[in-house]
């Protein structure tokens, strides 16, 4: 088909070329590389089938019919489909491939293609095989219901529920067979991702259910066998071209964790890859945020690997030597105390390892532009890793995309200063805020990790606590489905509440004499806050009451707070003639009163994190969460959608291991048709 059918305008293309082509002169490296990048990949099928139940078939059916006309897309014409479908499909598949799922529309919402059957029929008659697959998932694919990410149920479904760590597992309800069964127990089987798979399901124990019914608990290992085994392999092959030592061994935790289903053995893999500082070739997989299970504990597969950058990581050295002096400028540090960082705070400091890396591969629901790794034990931090995306990253200041929330008089500077703000916010987010806290415990019976005779002072009630992590509760499985989201919020709260430092600014050559200005970069940081707590407003679902984000949850609860307690630092302008909302900041009032307002949210989100205290974060967070049904939170909402924004969609890089052992770096067109022959050609 002619290229002006593709649709390239919000398509973009993660570059990996220049730091790609700095391992020309170290081929073990490069090996290393690749192997891992494939790692990652083969763990495509594991993210489609945590999402719906027909998510993997459409992968399948895209792709065959990739085959079927060999990428010459206008042939499809030839079997009566028009053009309008053929570009109907083009855009559906090239979001469907890059965020490997069907539920990409605002608030996890399943998206039906605006194609017809009949017309799906017409473009699949051209090989059986297509035909095939698209009637295996073309009801499905169709139908309106369930619509939605959520426990099962008849309107929103869940591929996590169909003792044991619920990181790397999903659960199935066992059904009785045939009515003249005998009357069992009702069972249910944790599926375990494994490359072993068990003859036979173990059985666990008994548990009671709703209504005071009991139930058999059965351990199956084997789910996603193929894709493990296939990870295992291309790790297998990695540790051959890895660094002797934490590489080496870290590798070798992950593929006992990923063949047995022994989620120790991963976690030990962790401690051990977070000492590993400053690799060449970086990379972090497996079942590691909570973010789409409704309860919170069972992990999406998030899996990232590229090369670093060395002249733009060099550049956060000294940000990484600044962060013991920016925890003593934040709200809940104690001049004195623990080097003045105050008791909530470990008393040793964590030096992260920082990294901007460009990924080779990046395979979630989406591709993210940052990842921290806080590594803990018991309640003591064993390492940090942040990593920042720069091929992500750097696609922030790509021009035309929408400034909904900005009034025309000043949308330009803003947005010419927006990739500023996110790129210093991104840095101090995973930096500081991922980076701060020490969690509070009783770490064995009668011992805990501060002194309990004379327990700290909460900065927020200005009386001792009185609440910990008791012996094996984590912060997971105190906060449970609030557990990420309030995270991601106390990460954003401490890279706002930084945002005005000057050292930080300077660091990124923004002064009074630069164009912008630090305050000018200070000021646009504040409009940062409005504008996302606006745009987060896609993600929440009026009809469950529920967020489908859990940082655009996050994003919102602070514009609010600040709406509520920053004595008109910020303030929603709603202009009905043009049905529009813009974010207005009283640069006067930033410092006097927007810093401290945020500072009251921080401190109190960051001592219950710190102190276990769910009992007063939950009606807290939730009530910053929510928004009136008949209000101005609602009415903003409804407007929010109206607006069209274009989704993201990335087209990545393959590797490819050459004969003569050479490695060779494929980039693809940045369209649709390029997105689909990138994943045709990873042969998944």
């Amino acid at each position: 088909m002619s290229s002006s059918r593709v649709h390239h305008e919000c398509t973009y293309r993660l570059d990996a070329r220049q730091v790609f082509d700095s391992l020309k002169h170290n081929p073990r490296k490069a090996k290393y590389a690749h192997h891992l990048a494939r790692a990652c990949w083969y763990g495509s099928r594991i993210m489609l089938r945590q999402t719906s139940p027909e998510a993997e078939g459409i992968f399948d059916f895209i792709l065959e019919l990739h085959r079927a006309c060999g990428g010459q897309w206008d042939m499809l014409e030839a079997h009566g489909a028009t053009g309008e479908d053929i570009d109907a499909f083009l855009e559906f598949a090239g979001l469907f491939l890059s965020g490997l799922e069907n539920h990409f529309d605002d608030g996890d919402r399943r998206v039906i293609p605006t194609i017809s059957a009949a017309s799906f029929r017409a473009m699949a008659s051209i090989s059986p095989d297509a035909t095939s697959k698209l009637e295996a998932i073309l009801g499905p694919m169709l139908a309106p219901q369930p619509a939605a990410l959520g426990y099962p149920s008849a309107t929103s479904l869940s591929g996590y529920y169909l003792g044991i760590a619920p990181e790397n597992t999903r659960l199935h309800r066992v059904l009785t067979s045939g009515e003249d069964a005998e009357p069992e127990l009702p069972a249910f089987e944790i599926l375990q991702a494994s490359a072993e798979k068990d003859t036979a399901p173990k059985l666990l124990g008994e548990v009671t259910i709703e209504n005071g019914q009991r139930a058999k608990v059965f351990l199956q290992r084997g789910d996603h066998a193929q894709e493990m085994a296939d990870i295992c392999a291309e790790l297998t092959q990695a540790i051959e071209h890895a660094s002797p030592g934490e590489q080496e061994a870290a590798l070798s935790y992950l593929v006992e964790s990923f063949r047995t289903g022994n989620y120790e053995a991963f976690r030990e893999a962790d401690k051990i890859w977070v000492r590993d500082k400053a690799p060449s070739v970086e990379h972090c997989m497996g079942f590691l945020f909570g973010y789409r299970d409704p309860y919170g504990a069972r992990a999406e597969w998030q899996a990232a690997s590229g090369i670093a950058h060395r002249e733009e990581t060099s550049k956060m050295k000294d940000l990484v030597a600044k962060s013991t002096e920016l925890i003593r400028a934040l709200p809940w540090a104690v001049a004195g105390e623990n080097d003045g960082k105050g008791p909530f705070e470990p008393t040793e400091p964590d030096v992260p390892d920082f990294a901007i890396i460009y990924v080779l591969a990046s395979v979630s629901s989406t591709v993210w532009e940052a990842t921290n790794m806080t590594i803990e034990d018991n309640g003591e931090t064993i390492g940090i890793k942040s990593i920042v995306y720069g091929n992500r990253t750097s696609l922030n200041s790509t021009p035309g995309r929408p400034c909904y929330y900005v009034h025309s008089s000043e949308a330009k500077k803003y947005m010419e200063s927006a990739h500023i703000v996110r790129t210093i916010g991104t840095a101090i987010h995973e930096l500081i805020g991922h980076g701060t806290g020490k969690l509070l415990y009783e770490t064995s019976p009668g011992k805990f990790n501060f002194q309990v005779g004379q327990p700290p002072i909460s900065p927020v009630t200005k009386e001792p606590i009185r609440t910990w992590y008791k012996e094996g509760q984590t912060y997971t499985s105190v906060f449970g489905d609030l557990a990420t989201t309030v995270e991601e919020c106390r990460a954003f709260l401490v890279a706002s509440y930084l945002a005005d430092n000057k050292d930080v600014l300077a660091l990124y050559g923004y002064n009074e004499q630069s164009t912008p200005s630090a305050d000018d970069v200070v000021y646009y940081a504040y409009l940062h806050i409005g504008v996302e707590g606006l745009r987060a407003l896609r993600s929440f679902n009026a009809e469950s009451r529920t967020w489908a984000g859990d940082h655009d949850r996050a994003q919102f609860a602070i514009l609010k707070h600040l709406l509520l307690d920053g004595h008109g630092v910020i303030s929603i302008i709603k202009h009905d003639e043009d049905n529009a909302l813009y974010v207005q900041v009283n640069r006067s009032k930033i410092l006097s009163h927007g810093k401290p307002s945020l500072g009251r949210m921080l401190c109190r989100i960051h001592t219950c994190h710190c102190t276990a205290d769910i009992e007063t974060c939950r009606p807290y967070y939730e009530s910053l969460s929510d928004l009136d049904q008949d209000g101005d939170y609602e009415e903003w909402r409804r407007i929010v959608v109206s607006k069209t924004e274009p989704k993201w969609k990335f087209v990545q890089p393959n590797t490819f291991l050459l004969d003569d052992g050479t490695v060779e770096l494929r980039e693809y067109e940045a369209s649709n048709a390029g997105i689909i022959l990138s994943f045709l050609e990873r042969g998944l």
